[in-house]
Order: structure tokens, then sequence, then C-alpha cells
């Protein structure tokens, strides 16, 4: 049978391997080695401590054929195992979980393909799972497209909404007059469609439900990615489930990446374990964008409060810059008009410009807050009114300045 040139087979089986382990390319094989020694190819790789040999054994000799079993046993291990054959010796270490495949010249294809089926095997390794199977087991949370979540759901922020539509929403929807545009006006075509853009500004100022509205309108999901707790559940692995987001993140397809608080990848230089995790996570997320593509289909948002703590190299990979203000009075009149519609204009004036410095989030808390209050009322008999009235939402909004909440 005709043997496969050492650093194509050893090509062909680290990818298989990384395909099937992480999803992801381009990181380091769990427990896993192939290289060249005089003239023989050497394989060891690791497998559980509860992997039934006999089942390795099995896809070896069926793979391979013509192979000679011999064990040893000695008062040091539980077993040692050994298949022959005329130029293969595979030995397996049952103390140390250690698989040791050496072939005197290069590999056969059925010989690549039973390593292959051993590793994942021995490692319990399973197919690739879907996307969205792999993105909720890395905890992230997907977003279908709900056309609720549209531009009259959020009072007020007209530059905003009008931000959105020139910079993300037209280009999703007329992918092919930005492209008309750029091929006629460059001398060396490159896409103006952007691929990445950056929503930055104080907490409760709507960036998130902002990112929900354009999944609404372009109709494609939105997959929520919390940086900080990628960061803390996975401490030491942070990197490796980076790149496993976005790469599960290619394979869903025409999608929204929402990163919400990516300034805790700020660098701050030392040598702590958190920032030398914090450098790692950011190398890849820079990788990562850097291949992203611009075909208006897909789009990175990312958000962050403190924009002053982002990387420099981070925040040049972001095409467009959003800022979210704290509500101007008539923003806050038209968002205190979403949640009290039964108060009329003047009063919703009064709550508008008593709220100097309230977020937009903060507003919809105060207005639950007084709903509630004011069902308790009505449980306990204390009023015979439907709705709150005008003062019940001063109580509320003045109990949470008297707070600080």
């Amino acid at each position: 049978m005709a043997t496969v040139p050492y650093h194509q087979a050893k090509e062909t089986i680290e990818k298989r391997i990384a395909d099937y382990s992480s999803g992801s390319e381009g990181l380091i094989l769990p427990n896993f080695t192939i290289q060249p020694r005089d003239k023989e190819t050497h394989i060891e790789f690791r497998v559980s401590s509860d992997t039934n040999y006999y089942n390795l054994i099995r896809i070896f000799a069926t793979r391979m054929g013509d192979l000679v079993a011999k064990n040893d046993w000695t008062s040091f291990d539980l077993f040692s195992g050994n298949l022959l054959t005329g130029k293969t010796r595979i030995h397996f270490y049952h103390n140390t979980n250690l698989i040791n495949f050496v072939k005197d010249g290069d590999l056969t294809s059925k010989e690549i393909e039973a390593v292959i089926e051993a590793y994942k095997i021995g490692n319990s390794i399973k197919e690739k799972s879907s996307p969205r199977q792999r993105l909720g087991e890395l905890g992230i949370t997907i977003y279908e497209p709900n056309r609720v979540f549209n531009f009259d759901y959020i009072g007020g922020y007209e530059r905003i909404k009008q931000e959105i539509r020139d910079t993300v929403i037209f280009p999703s929807k007329n992918p092919e007059v930005y492209e008309k545009i750029a091929r006629a006006t460059r001398r060396v075509y490159e896409s103006i469609m952007p691929k990445a853009v950056l929503f930055e500004g104080p907490p409760g100022t709507g960036k998130t439900t902002f990112g929900r509205i354009i999944a609404g309108e372009v109709d494609i999901p939105m997959v929520y990615v919390p940086v900080e707790s990628i960061m803390i559940k996975w401490h030491g692995e942070s990197e490796r489930n980076m790149a496993a987001v976005f790469d599960a993140c290619k394979d869903l397809g025409n999608s929204i990446m929402f990163m919400d608080e990516i300034d805790s990848l700020g660098i701050k230089r030392s040598d702590s374990d958190t920032e030398r995790t914090a450098r790692r996570v950011l190398s890849v997320m820079l990788t990562k964008i850097d291949g992203f593509e611009t075909d208006g289909q897909r789009l990175l948002i990312g958000a962050t409060n403190t924009k002053e703590q982002l990387d420099k190299a981070l925040l040049d990979r972001f095409d467009v810059s959003i800022y979210f203000h704290l509500p101007e009075p008539e923003e806050r009149l038209e968002i205190f008009r979403n949640y009290a519609q039964q108060l009329n204009s003047g009063q919703l004036e009064v709550l508008a410009q008593q709220s100097q410095g309230v977020s937009g989030r903060n507003i919809k808390d105060i207005c639950e807050h007084s709903e509630r209050a004011w069902a308790s009322k009505l449980s306990r008999g204390i009023t015979q009114e439907d709705l709150p009235p005008l003062d019940e939402y001063l109580n509320s909004l003045k109990l949470r300045q008297i707070s600080g909440i």
C-alpha cells in the first residue's frame, strides 16, 4: 500500500484532531505529538483513564490487520500491551494512559485513519456539534430576530437611530449599492461594508437593545457574548473559548456577534495571571476580527462603558464608533411616554425635567417600580384608581435618587 509523506500525514492528522477537539484551528492540540526520529515516525497521545484498551486494539487491528499482540505484566504497570507488525510498533502504557505509535518510514492512509479514530475514542471526542449547540455549551445566548425590537421600541435617540441606519442597516440591506460605489471610487477595490462597530457610552443607554433592534431589522440572529464572563468562567482556557465562539458564529452563518464588556480586555502592563490571560485572549480576538467577512450579513458589535481602557490595536479594528449618551430632556420625555402612556404631556414633561442624569434603563426601572407599588395598593384596597398617577412616578424617582441606584 502506498505511503503518505510525513509532512502531509502530520498536517492531515493534526487538522482532523483539532477540528474534532475544539472546532478551532491554530490551537495547541491536547495530549498529542507527531514527529520524525531517524527514519521513523513517532506519534504519542494520552487517553482518558477509563479508556477500554481492547477497543483501541480492535481499532488498530481492524484498520491495519496483520498485527501480533504481546502483553507484558510487571509489578509497576497494570498492563503494558504491544501490537507488532513488520514496520509498526504500538505500545499501550496503562499506568500513564499513553499510546506510543512508531512506524518505520511514512504512514499509510489506513494507519492515519487508525490513529485519528483511536485518539477520538480514547478522548471521548465526538463529531463537531451544531454551532448553536456549541455556543450553548459555552454559555452564550442567541437572540432570534424579533420585530418587536424596532426603532419605535426606544424613545428619542434620533441621532443614534439615524447613524445606525446609515452605517449598519442600509449596508446590510443594500450591499450592492456600497460595493458599486467602492469599485467606482477606489483605484484598488476595498469593501466599505462595516464588519466591526463599537458601541460606547454609560451603562443603561440602550447598547444591547440597539443590537437586538439591528438583528430584527436585518432579520438575522444576535449572538450575545459577555466577554467578562468568559474570562472568569474559563480562566486558563479563555483564549481557546474565545476562538471557539468566533468559529461557531462563522459556522452559524448570517448573524450579529454582540461582544459586551470588551473593556475587560483592557491591557495594563503587568505580569499577573489575569493580565497575561487578557493579552492572549486579545491576540486571538484581533486575529479573528481580521478574518471576519465583510459581506453585509455578518457583523461584530463591541460594547464598552470605558473606551479609554481599550487596547489601541483593538480600537483600530472597529470601522465605526457610535457614542450612546445619557438621554436629554426631550429624549427622557419620550422614554417615559413609552412606559407611562396614561400620563399627559405636561405630566411627562415634569418627569423629564426632574430625571436629569437618569439613563433609559433606569427610567424603565422607575416605571416598573411605580407599577408594582400601585398594584400593591390596589391589592390592599388603599386606592380605587386603575393606573398609577404622576405622584407615584415622582415617588419612585425620588427613591432612586436617594438610594443612588
